[in-house]
């Protein structure tokens, strides 16, 4: 039987603005922010092949981190609900390697990319080539709905195009001119932060309106608006954080922002100030990325 072989990249995002608007009745949050792909990158190798079994074999490893356990691991999810989702009459053997590279529980969403991709390889193998419109438009929207069972961020990364994003953060609308001007440098000190407990320790209590669902461009203009709520209850229990901020202005940031529910900070620099502020990270011992 025939082995076809997939490798993708999966690369990592930063929130551009965070802002957690409600409590939702489901337990979940409505938010709004500015999602932006960075080139930080896990690399998952996928094999596939028929069996002549009665069940469908998924295996999976990870290398780069702390072993998680296979019913555990997300990509293993994301196989098995697909396969659920999509039925078909054969079953097949499914071999999974991720290589980790971007840091995990650190508000990059390494995870929930990893996800996508594994949706994105396997409809790329199963997904009949000849279909109508409006056949296409229902298996995408079955696509994204299994995407976010996964992961409130799931549905971005099946894109991975700089977005605004509502709700869960899975109502995105894509912004095709929005690009960050000057270099990007991402910290991550190796705090592995509980988005569960961010979410409970911020105790939202009242409703807030939108802000960031005017901008389309990324300007100086409009950082008062790109705030990230979870800074005050991530700060204060880890101060690390938030001196790698505060540096990172000290060092010549135009811009600096905590990712996501933490633990990771980037900062955008003008092309000639970001070697200084790289090395002063890296001698801190500190996760360091740039691009």
């Amino acid at each position: 039987m025939m082995t076809r072989i997939y490798n993708v990249k999966s690369p990592a995002k930063i929130n551009i603005g965070l802002r957690v608007l409600s409590k939702r009745k489901d337990g979940f949050h409505n938010i709004e922010t500015i999602f932006y792909p960075v080139k930080l990158f896990d690399t998952i190798s996928v094999k596939i092949r028929e069996t002549e079994g009665s069940t469908d074999v998924v295996t999976v490893n990870t290398s780069g981190t702390n072993k998680i356990s296979r019913k555990k691991n997300i990509c293993y999810k994301a196989a098995i609900n697909y396969l659920k989702a999509f039925r078909t009459e054969v079953h097949y053997w499914i071999d999974i390697n991720i290589k980790k590279v971007i840091p995990i529980g650190a508000g990059l969403g390494g995870g929930s990319s990893d996800a996508a991709s594994m949706l994105k390889i396997l409809d790329r193998h199963f997904r009949k080539r000849k279909q109508t419109l409006s056949t296409k438009a229902k298996h995408n929207a079955k696509l994204k709905k299994l995407a976010l069972s996964l992961g409130s961020d799931v549905p971005f990364f099946l894109a991975s195009k700089p977005a605004y994003a509502a709700g869960r953060g899975e109502r995105l609308k894509l912004l095709p001119y929005f690009k960050l001007n000057g270099k990007i440098l991402i910290v991550n000190p190796g705090i592995n932060v509980s988005t569960s407990w961010a979410y409970k320790t911020l105790r939202i209590k009242t409703e807030k309106s939108a802000k960031l669902s005017g901008v389309k461009k990324f300007s100086t203009e409009d950082i008062r608006l790109m705030t990230n709520d979870f800074e005050r209850v991530i700060f204060r229990k880890y101060p690390v954080i938030e001196n790698i901020k505060y540096d990172m202005m000290a060092l010549g940031a135009k811009f600096a922002l905590m990712s996501g529910s933490g633990s990771t900070v980037y900062g955008i620099f003008a092309p000639g100030r970001i070697k200084v502020a790289e090395r002063h990270f890296r001698k801190r011992k500190f996760n360091v990325f740039s691009e």
